[in-house]
């Protein structure tokens, strides 16, 4: 995996003195931890709930408090490392998330590990966002598709493969376990980001001292800036919209599945396997054409893809084609698709502004999470288990990221005043 993601490093490059594949490994990890502990521990559930006394929807609310604490710590952690310093802001946020993971492995009760869930949630949004802004400084935009796209391989991979080793943590050792697997991940990923992430140099306003309530409305002045510049809204929408389509179809997918046209529950995780495979297909095109096709060029290219395929998706849920292959079959164009666009979209999001890439980073991450979780949210709209719905639901989301893109387009085409700065 390390030869996908090895691709030429710029001229002048700050990471020229560094080793590419010690520092692509750790990017990788600490990118990736995560994706990981957020879905390693879900064969422990019942075991969890047993061994704290609690319900099973008790131990669910562990992922709410993560997911929550990933969301939201995202635009805090994106603009300190602008004004820090990535290395600096990155051995924060794992040094929080191996104190979390450790916190959770000794939890006495099911309020003590929702409270250490939050902290480790906190701890791996570090990794994520400023990881992806290190590797905007440091490759470049046309680079950073590439690498982002192999990393969208492997982070769709590893959220797919995490329960497995999980399920053998718990047969073997209980479930502890699993949160401290994450913990030593978590040292190991420390270890790395202090041998091989190069010493970036802090904003020189960071030198100076300020108050929490300066360094909050610096932040929210960040913000204003990204969410005023027309490109960035683009570009972080694009790619929110076709992200979106693959969280609507986990949530949808079973009741349309076991449900709506009575697919036997065990055999469900085959027809839910397959998706993904057009997202590794659409990632791994995504990471080789990047430089000769360029980002926009991709970004349209996954939208002939997705779109046609949506409608299809649609056509065929409007006839009542019993097959699940009628929502399966599309689905896995769709994920190609999206696999296509979405590392170039966030790429292009982080290279609108320059010097706070960090806090791009944040913002464009947190857009993504919400829309997907937006997009999810209407399912409920219509009825469990009707394919139409979540046909209707998965083609909107794509029309609203080729919509999005499609104004970065008309953005353009408009006329630069004279003496007006690009």
């Amino acid at each position: 995996m390390l030869n996908l993601l090895a691709t030429s490093l710029d001229k002048g490059s700050e990471c020229t003195t560094a080793s590419r594949r010690p520092l692509l490994l750790t990017l990788t990890i600490t990118c990736s931890l995560g994706q990981v502990a957020s879905t390693i521990y879900v064969p422990s559930v019942p075991a969890i709930a047993s061994a704290l006394e609690t319900s099973v929807p008790g131990v669910q609310l562990t992922f709410v408090a993560y997911l929550a604490a990933f969301a939201v710590s995202m635009l805090v952690l994106g603009p300190l490392s602008d004004r820090y310093g990535r290395r600096r802001t990155m051995i924060l946020g794992i040094s929080l998330s191996m104190l979390g993971s450790i916190a959770c492995t000794a939890s006495p009760t099911i309020e003590f590990l929702i409270g250490a869930r939050v902290l480790q949630g906190i701890g791996l949004s570090g990794g994520m966002v400023v990881g992806r802004a290190t590797i905007r400084d440091l490759y470049g935009e046309d680079g950073a598709a590439r690498i982002i796209a192999g990393l969208s391989i492997v982070l769709t991979l590893l959220q797919a493969l995490a329960p497995i080793p999980g399920g053998y943590l718990q047969a073997w050792l209980g479930w502890r376990a699993n949160f401290a697997a994450i913990a030593i991940l978590a040292v190991v990923g420390l270890a790395l980001v202090l041998r091989y992430v190069p010493q970036s140099s802090p904003r020189e306003e960071a030198a100076r001292p300020e108050t929490t309530a300066l360094l909050a409305i610096t932040m929210l002045a960040g913000y204003r800036s990204l969410i005023e510049t027309r490109r960035f809204a683009a570009y972080a929408l694009t790619a929110a919209g076709a992200h979106a389509g693959s969280h609507i179809f986990a949530a949808g997918a079973p009741a349309v599945l076991i449900i709506g046209l009575g697919i036997a529950p065990q055999d469900y995780g085959y027809y839910a396997s397959l998706p993904p495979i057009g997202f590794l297909v659409g990632s791994f095109l995504s990471n080789r054409l990047t430089r000769c096709l360029g980002v926009d060029n991709l970004i349209a290219i996954g939208s002939a893809v997705l779109i046609p395929a949506g409608f299809v998706m649609v056509a065929l849920a409007a006839l009542h084609f019993g097959s699940p292959y009628s929502i399966v079959g599309p689905m896995v164009l769709i994920c190609c698709g999206s696999g296509l666009i979405t590392p170039n979209a966030v790429a292009g999001s982080l290279g609108v502004k320059v010097g706070i890439v960090g806090t791009a980073s944040s913002l464009a991450s947190f857009i993504q999470m919400i829309g997907a979780a937006g997009a999810t949210a209407a399912l409920s709209f219509g009825g469990s288990g009707n394919p139409l719905v979540l046909a209707v639901v998965i083609t909107s989301a794509g029309l609203f990221a080729v919509t999005a893109f499609g104004s970065l387009a008309q953005f353009a085409r408009l006329p630069v005043k004279a003496g007006a700065s690009v």
